[in-house]
């Protein structure tokens, strides 16, 4: 976000307002209607992209308000240097555990046709 201009689309593939980091937000997810949302949402970010690849001055409009609005006062300080590598260690032994335990609840494509059954 702080090299191009970034945009967030929303679009109804879940409950309005819930809270995203709980399994009921997971199964809300993978309903029927969640999917419709989401293939709705696919097609509104595909014809986006397709007007950005086809109107250059939206792109050139983006990146003139990026610079000259949003970083007219803020500038990026990032908090990890070139040569701080990410501390996936620190979970290697809880992961080695509880990965056999997860396996069962994987998708498996010969008892279902897709993950909505």
């Amino acid at each position: 976000m702080w090299t191009v201009p970034t945009i967030t689309i929303v679009y109804p593939s879940n409950v309005p307002g819930i809270s995203y980091h709980n399994i009921m937000a997971a199964t809300a997810m993978a309903t029927p209607i969640a999917h419709k949302g989401a293939v709705v949402g696919a097609k509104v970010a595909t014809m986006t992209l397709l007007d950005l690849m086809t109107t250059p001055e939206l792109v050139a409009g983006a990146k003139a308000w990026q610079q000259q609005v949003q970083f007219k006062t803020e500038r990026y300080a990032p908090l990890l240097g070139p040569e701080d590598q990410p501390a996936i260690h620190l979970n290697a032994d809880l992961m080695a555990k509880m990965r056999p335990q997860m396996e069962k609840y994987y998708f498996d494509p010969k008892k279902y046709k897709s993950y909505l059954e």
